[in-house]
């Protein structure tokens, strides 16, 4: 997908997703309101928020335990959606989980 840079691609995302999440009623709705925030999500890199893996530096075990497995990077927070990006380790995992009467959209790059 061609990048237009007059507007940052997340800034596209935030704009639909406020607005595919607005008009949900239940989640039965769900797969019908997001066929305009997929191919955004779709199109979304790394390189978009700047996000570049840690250089590897030699590290002992013991600070090899001190940094977290996981990190979390917010960007946004309205009254119908939350936005952010999970930072993981390699080999690290978020087990999967319910969160009640919510919807997500993950996206792995």
């Amino acid at each position: 997908m061609p990048r237009d840079h007059k507007t940052p691609l997340i800034k596209k995302i935030v704009k639909q997703a406020c607005i595919t999440y607005r008009v949900l009623k239940s989640s039965a709705d769900v797969a019908d309101s997001q066929s305009e925030l997929i191919p955004l999500l779709t199109a979304l890199r790394a390189a978009d928020q700047k996000i570049t893996p840690r250089k590897s530096k030699p590290c002992s075990g013991a600070t090899r335990l001190q940094s977290p497995p996981v990190t979390y990077m917010h960007i946004c927070e309205t009254l119908v959606f939350s936005m952010g990006v999970f930072l993981l380790r390699p080999g690290a995992s978020i087990p999967l989980h319910d969160h009640p009467d919510m919807n997500g959209n993950l996206r792995s790059c």
